[in-house]
């Protein structure tokens, strides 16, 4: 009877410990870079925070502008604003007005 001797592999004990550390390493990667890792979150609250500011502004203009309608109901109508926005809305001044509009357009003065 013969007997077979095998040389001893110094790879061959490494294979298991190396897909470890590749799969490991794998999802490491993706934990911290993917779409759902620690990178996206970060990324996602900095958007989330100019947003908020975003609304924040646009809540203000909002109000700003609720106020100026406010003040055309007629419950509350206040002649200045009704003159105001006719003289926007037509362009149109009187020739011993001095009036500064600040949107660029030219009012048209009659005599």
């Amino acid at each position: 009877m013969s007997t077979r001797q095998h040389r001893k592999s110094y790879l061959r004990p490494l294979i298991v410990p190396l897909v470890a550390v590749a799969f490991s390493g794998y999802f490491a990667w993706h934990g911290w870079h993917g779409s759902f890792g620690i990178e996206a979150r970060r990324q996602l609250d900095r958007e989330a925070t100019r947003l908020a500011a975003e609304l924040d502004a646009i809540h203000k203009e909002r109000a700003t502008i609720e106020r100026r309608v406010a003040l055309l109901r007629a419950s509350s109508l206040e002649s200045d604003m009704l003159d105001e926005r006719a003289r926007e809305i037509l362009g149109f001044a009187n020739a011993n007005e001095v009036v500064v509009f600040a949107g660029g357009r030219k009012p048209v003065v009659k005599n």
